[in-house]
């Protein structure tokens, strides 16, 4: 006996629904992605502090480099030769510091008094080695800059009791600077590049 059309049962549509648009999922965020999201800006935030101090240092060579043609070119170039020197330390640290029993630093240097021609006049001025924290460095500055010994500096034509080192090795060069800058540059843009890739949900691939 076949059914009447009052008592046919109501087709639902809800199955092809639910095949054609799959099961809904909840917006849930693993552990895994969120750990991987974390690293992931951390990397980014690492990578751009590294870039932003190698900028700092590209300007700061700049200006070394600027400092140094200055020096060169505004500067006069002589021969000193030292008359007599001494080992001297110096001291870094209040005394409230040193009294709460802070430690203070110490650095070693060698002090000598030197004589150098200008403009056909013998001048005489204190010149200082690079300041070290080891002693021995400072003794190694007072064998090589014993009495009689000849030193290339440089003094300053207004003010020509005023010198310095032609070469000082203890001095930050351009170059030091722009190698310390690469340094940073070169790992920092590498975390940057890094953490832009994601990693593809093969779910969402077609």
């Amino acid at each position: 006996m076949r059914e009447s059309e009052g008592d046919a049962i109501p087709v639902s549509h809800e199955p092809a629904i639910t095949t054609l648009f799959g099961p809904r999922r909840s917006a849930r965020v693993t552990p895994a992605a969120s750990a991987e999201s974390t690293l992931r800006n951390f990397g980014r935030f690492m990578g751009r502090a590294l870039v932003f101090c190698s900028m700092l240092l590209f300007l700061l060579s700049g200006y070394l480099a600027f400092a140094h043609y200055w020096i060169q070119t505004r500067w006069a170039t002589s021969e000193a030769t030292v008359m007599s020197g001494e080992l001297r330390q110096r001291s870094t640290g209040s005394t409230g510091t040193l009294r709460t029993g802070g430690t203070a630093s110490k650095s070693y240097f060698f002090h000598c008094i030197v004589s150098y021609p200008v403009r056909g006049e013998t001048r005489q001025s204190e010149l200082d080695s690079p300041a070290s924290s080891y002693g021995m460095d400072a003794q190694a500055w007072a064998g090589s800059w014993s009495r009689g010994q000849h030193i290339a500096i440089l003094y300053k034509p207004s003010d020509p009791g005023k010198i310095r080192l032609a070469d000082n090795p203890a001095e930050l060069t351009a170059m030091g600077s722009l190698q310390v800058a690469f340094y940073f540059l070169v790992p920092g843009m590498l975390l940057v590049l890094t953490s832009r890739s994601e990693r593809v949900d093969p779910n969402l691939s077609c």
